[in-house]
């Protein structure tokens, strides 16, 4: 019975994600409770887990996905050999409202937990401004820190960091991670970009990719994805997202 208990739970994750303990296992502190309802805060906010809007499309999703539907696609830590699967991209898929609730809901909100660290490039250090919450800042920190340490043709994809910047995404109405202070890019003018070859979300594209997979491991291995891992790929781009990395949601 226990065997087809666990069965029973890795079919359903296949088929609809991962559980809402990949909320509480990735943020820690700052979530009180998750279940298949809601998830409750330490601030006291409580977000539903499921909400009742249109999800039938890919736009549907992208411009409403709820916390169950942020989790739908499993991040694989993995070397990129092939393209990603048409429209896998873990991440992308963002419930606003909770990124509001833990790290600001305005601008002013979001600027009063912004704190600047120190970003190693190949001309010195540089001053970036990251959100404090669930102590990004002191992870991001550490991945500068490790990248510093790469061989010297890896690490300079450090250089030209971007971080804070009230924003919605290019085309969307759909507010930015930079918005929050949890997303950085680098080497902007050596990275690739989807868009820089198709407009339409649905259209298929050829993936492109340069940055070092050294340099990726490092930013996941202190919970930031990469959008290189996205069928609309963004490979100068990473946000804090441990939800995504929790080792029990992998």
């Amino acid at each position: 019975m226990k065997n087809y208990l666990i069965l029973w739970f890795l079919f359903t994750i296949s088929l609809y994600g991962n559980s809402p303990q990949c909320y509480k296992e990735g943020y820690g502190e700052l979530i009180q409770s998750a279940n298949e309802t809601s998830i409750v805060l330490k601030n006291g906010t409580i977000l539903p887990y499921h909400t009742n809007s249109k999800q039938e499309s890919w736009n549907d999703k992208i411009n409403n996905a709820d916390l169950a539907m942020q989790l739908s696609q499993q991040y694989k830590r993995e070397k990129i050999n092939t393209q990603p699967t048409y429209l896998f991209d873990p991440g992308r898929l963002r419930y606003q409202p909770f990124f509001e609730a833990l790290y600001g809901k305005t601008k002013q909100e979001v600027e009063q937990n912004l704190v600047q660290i120190d970003w190693p490039t190949s001309k010195g250090l540089v001053k970036l401004f990251v959100n404090k919450i669930g102590e990004v800042d002191k992870k991001l920190y550490l991945v500068g820190q490790e990248i510093a340490k790469l061989p010297v043709n890896e690490r300079i994809w450090g250089d030209n960091p971007s971080t804070y910047y009230y924003r919605t995404i290019r085309d969307t109405k759909r507010l930015s991670m930079h918005s929050f202070g949890i997303a950085i890019d680098i080497s902007p003018s050596k990275a690739e970009y989807w868009k820089n070859e198709a407009q339409d979300e649905m259209a298929k594209i050829n993936y492109k990719n340069s940055m070092p997979l050294s340099v990726v491991e490092i930013f996941e291995k202190y919970g930031f994805i990469w959008g290189g891992r996205w069928y609309h790929y963004d490979t100068m781009h990473f946000e804090y997202r441990p939800e995504l990395l929790a080792h029990s949601c992998m």
